[in-house]
């Protein structure tokens, strides 16, 4: 596990660094902007994908604990999400590719049906490592995943490569399964790992984890390609519309990794937490959404006092951000913080519809402000998307935490249910 921790840090600065190194090689007004959308709608496109991976984990490790072999094959079914993938991107791609990437849709299209078709058998292959508990491996898969963009970056960079060159990049790291396979025997030795369950209970499993993996992939990783598109950046309609599109999609990235990715990292504490005290889950509550809350008070000041000075020394001055957008975006960050808190409690008590329901309503509610504040308010890129980021997680949170209502008094019945009948 601690080799799966240090691959999560190293994949975590890695996709900074190249956002970095992206900074000063790419034009803010015009090329920065489709970067970072292009970049956005893979991660929140892999995102959807990440439901196989955790159907896959939980089929191979029950399998393992319980000696329960059941009839499905996860490659099977890789090769024909693959294909759906493919060809749903590949559509997608010629209709509103042009409004992401301008100059190269085509490019952009087939680069994207390549990245996320390999990225499905990546998926699968991650299931499996983690389900065999094969850490090192697993480990290794992450870190290269992320390595390859961060290695090629460099060289873009010191080469001169443009756009197209980073387009290729964002999508690169989807092939490093081959690579697990071709270096590692253990690996290798559990592609035909069991699973617990037949094929049509594994597929029905994996496409209501798809559905929920998406669901927060399009608010938490997504949000600058919407951005991208609601305000038209580098389409040379709106002078300096680009540059503020880049300005605030990178400020956005920036401001979410403190908050976030330690928080994610204890998300299985959480649930074990939420599973323990399910007849009193608003209480339990109280403690991690206080704590997420402080560390996005403590991070407005403090993204408010210095940040302003941190983008003025690393990078370019068409990115600059003022101080207090800054402070705002980072406490936007600690509420959706707490959106994935009150998620994981509706886990927890496995409403998994109402979990997918509050992101979904953050989703909606985040992406029609982003598109409609412009048009009814006139407001500019930045407001719109501090608006945009603190009511769409409020507006989840609000869901998850009514439906989790009706799940602690069901949870409170059945344990005076079982109180009772113990006593008698």
């Amino acid at each position: 596990m601690k080799s799966l921790s240090f691959a999560t840090l190293f994949a975590a600065l890695s996709g900074f660094v190249v956002l970095w190194v992206a900074s000063w090689s790419l034009d803010a007004e015009t090329q920065m902007p489709l970067f970072q959308a292009y970049w956005s709608l893979f991660f929140a496109s892999a995102g959807f994908i990440d439901g196989i991976t955790q159907e896959t984990t939980r089929a191979v490790a029950s399998a393992r604990e319980r000696g329960v072999r059941g009839s499905a094959n996860p490659w099977r079914l890789a090769g024909f999400a693959a294909a759906t993938v493919a060809t749903v991107t590949l559509a997608a791609g010629a209709v509103a590719m042009a409004h992401f990437v301008p100059p190269s849709p085509a490019l952009a299209t087939g680069l994207l049906v390549f990245g996320l078709a390999s990225y499905v058998f990546q998926a699968v292959l991650s299931g499996i490592l983690s389900g065999a508990n094969l850490w090192n491996q697993y480990a290794g898969l992450v870190a290269l995943d992320s390595g390859i963009r961060l290695v090629l970056a460099g060289v873009a960079w010191a080469a001169g490569w443009g756009l197209p060159a980073f387009l290729a990049i964002t999508v690169i790291g989807a092939v490093s399964w081959v690579a697990i396979l071709a270096a590692s025997k253990q690996a290798r030795g559990q592609i035909r790992a069991a699973l617990d369950v037949d094929r049509p209970t594994f597929v029905r499993r994996v496409l209501s984890a798809v559905l929920a993996t998406g669901a927060s992939a399009l608010l938490i990783t997504g949000f600058p390609a919407m951005t991208t598109a609601a305000f038209a950046a580098g389409d040379g309609t709106t002078a300096g519309t680009g540059a503020a599109v880049a300005a605030i999609n990178q400020a956005v990235l920036l401001t979410r990794a403190p908050v976030l990715v330690p928080l994610q990292r204890f998300q299985s504490a959480l649930v074990v937490r939420f599973v323990e005290q399910r007849d009193r889950i608003y209480s339990s509550l109280a403690v991690p959404i206080g704590a997420i809350l402080s560390v996005g008070a403590v991070g407005l000041v403090a993204a408010w006092l210095v940040g302003p000075w941190i983008l003025r020394g690393f990078f370019p001055p068409e990115l600059f951000v003022p101080g207090l957008p800054l402070g705002l975006l980072t406490f936007a960050s600690a509420l959706m913080g707490a959106l994935i808190i009150t998620g994981t409690a509706v886990l927890a008590l496995e409403q998994h519809a109402w979990y997918v329901a509050g992101w979904v309503t953050g989703a909606v509610v985040a992406f029609g402000l982003l598109f409609a504040l412009p048009v009814a308010l006139g407001t500019g890129v930045t407001e719109t998307v501090i608006v945009a980021l603190t009511v769409g997680p409020l507006a989840g949170a609000a869901v998850h935490l009514a439906s989790l209502a009706g799940g602690a008094r069901t949870a409170s019945g059945a344990t005076s249910t079982a109180a009772t009948q113990h006593t008698n």
